[in-house]
């Protein structure tokens, strides 16, 4: 059965080695996504099966500062990819960011990453900008999103 479980500072570690996996080449900084888990505005989801992690969101919620919900990564494991959880992830992030008055939605992807585009695009994002040289590690453009439902 999967689940969409709500991830607390207890399961940084299993967080981080699954981001490992699903951007092998990203410099993941633990002491940054420790502070992130412990600030009250982070939230992050899972897709959870038999005690794994086959996807996951994470987001942070500026309401009352600048009133919009910034999706920080989402991503799935290699072997569970198009199994539609990036899709289940993102329409609960909205579904719960909804029931908190939260309309607006903003993003990036890497310009290469077109499974991503497209998701976001499924739920009508709009590209608002691109940014050259935004990401390292190959240097590349970013394509920045943004929804108000």
């Amino acid at each position: 059965m999967k689940d969409i479980v709500r991830l607390n500072l207890e399961d940084l570690d299993c967080f981080l080695e699954a981001l490992k996996i699903y951007f092998p080449e990203d410099n993941i900084d633990r002491e940054i996504w420790k502070e992130l888990f412990e600030d009250e505005r982070t939230f992050v989801y899972a897709v959870k099966e038999n005690d794994k992690l086959k996807a996951c969101i994470a987001i942070y919620n500026w309401k009352g500062e600048n009133d919009y919900i910034k999706i920080m990564t989402i991503g799935t494991h290699p072997d569970h990819r198009n199994n539609g959880y990036a899709h289940l992830l993102m329409q609960h992030i909205i579904d719960e960011s909804i029931k908190d008055d939260m309309h607006i939605f903003k993003a990036e992807t890497r310009e290469s990453n077109i499974k991503m585009q497209r998701v976001f695009e499924d739920f009508g994002y709009k590209i608002i900008s691109k940014v050259e040289g935004y990401f390292e590690n190959p240097v590349e453009t970013a394509y920045k999103y943004s929804l108000e439902v």
